[in-house]
C-alpha cells in the first residue's frame, strides 16, 4: 500500500521533520565513534548541535 502524501494546499510543500535531523546527527556521531574505535582517528569528532 503505497500512498502518495499530498499537502492540504497544492502550493504548499511538506514541512521539515525534526526527527530526520536528529537521526542524521546520531548516525554521524556513531560513525565518528566507530572510526575512533578502529584506530583511524586520534579523537572523536564532535558533531554540530541542532538549533
Amino acid at each position: 500500500m503505497t500512498e502518495v502524501r499530498k499537502p492540504y494546499n497544492t502550493w504548499a510543500s511538506r514541512r521539515p521533520v525534526a526527527d530526520k535531523q536528529k537521526r542524521i546527527r546520531r548516525e554521524k556521531q556513531t560513525a565518528a565513534i566507530q572510526r575512533f574505535a578502529a584506530g583511524k582517528t586520534e579523537t572523536i569528532e564532535a558533531t554540530p548541535k541542532l538549533k
